[in-house]
């Protein structure tokens, strides 16, 4: 593993030697397509402006990919390219969890290629496959990952797309003949199952943030009927003023939450419930994207439920 490892610092090398401050901008940009802030904008786009259901959806295939992905480098624990046993000089960038496998190389794989399902077109598909591509040789090039992460991501993504493929029509055929009550259960015990193992707050996030977007999900089929795609008449210029208002009232509101909790979560660390005050505001977070703010835009008339339009 040693001799891999080190044949990989000297590929990190190889391209670094063609840095220059504008490349590295470049990278830079392109790396940030893979981190979280743009899962989070994507998700609120397709939640609440595009269709509900698919906001869900890939929600919960994101998430999953997520946990994997932190589960596996605690377990692991594999260097990246800048610790001090290998060659500080060439982490433009730091992170600080373990390498292997590459977080930004899996969930964009899993993101960008599930949305390229639903479109079903080929330039989708090769949108996708060059977007994940320059992600992963950015990470290269800022010397925060080793190829073999990389390629290790790839594996990972692309296992965790096949599951999704294969299962999500006939899960998603189980809990809609199940009704309300399948759905907040099989949001609780995929939460569940995501937090028996915990030895860091990090795998906490993904599985508390699923718990309140299933829940949320299923609570607003239920009472609220919130459909992303009803504008209560309105068409053109209106329709588009209408999907702005949304995305800005609900971004405001969602951040401010994400602010409050970030003053908060830290009143409680080091005390023997810090976990489970973590793991409840990030349940609150998925709950206030998924049925709060989506019955905020219908009683603001910036959305409605399916049937108003009919």
């Amino acid at each position: 593993m040693e001799s891999v490892l080190q044949w990989g610092l000297d590929f990190i090398r190889a391209v670094q030697s063609m840095a220059s401050p504008p490349l590295t901008f470049v990278m830079r940009m392109i790396t940030s397509f893979g981190g979280w802030y743009v899962y989070t904008l994507f998700l609120l786009v397709v939640y609440w402006g595009i269709d509900e259901k698919k906001g869900c959806q890939i929600s919960f295939i994101v998430l999953i990919s997520i946990w994997l992905n932190l589960l596996l480098k605690d377990m692991l624990n594999q260097p990246r390219p800048f610790f001090t046993d290998y060659d500080p000089s060439v982490g433009i960038i730091n992170e600080r969890l373990g390498g292997l496998p590459s977080g930004h190389a899996q969930n964009s794989l899993v993101l960008f290629f599930v949305t390229a399902s639903w479109i079903r077109k080929n330039w989708a598909y090769i949108g996708a496959a060059v977007i994940c591509l320059l992600i992963g040789f950015s990470r290269i090039y800022l010397g925060v990952h080793f190829p073999t992460d990389i390629l290790a991501g790839w594996l990972l993504g692309g296992i965790v797309l096949c599951g999704y493929f294969f299962l999500h029509a006939r899960i998603e055929a189980l809990i809609e003949r199940g009704g309300f009550r399948a759905g907040m259960y099989a949001s609780a015990v995929t939460s569940f199952i995501m937090i028996i193992y915990t030895p860091g707050e990090e795998l906490l996030l993904p599985g508390g943030i699923l718990l309140g977007i299933g829940a949320g999900f299923c609570l607003n089929r239920r009472y609220t009927g919130f459909s992303s795609n009803v504008f209560l008449g309105r068409t053109g210029v209106k329709k588009y003023l209408t999907l702005a208002a949304r995305f800005v009232l609900g971004a405001a509101v969602f951040l401010l939450f994400v602010f409050a909790i970030g003053k908060i979560i830290p009143q409680f660390a080091n005390s023997n419930n810090e976990k489970l005050y973590r793991f409840l505001c990030y349940a609150l977070a998925g709950l206030l994207f998924s049925f709060f703010i989506p019955w905020v835009f219908i009683k603001l008339r910036l959305a409605g439920v399916e049937s108003e339009e009919k």
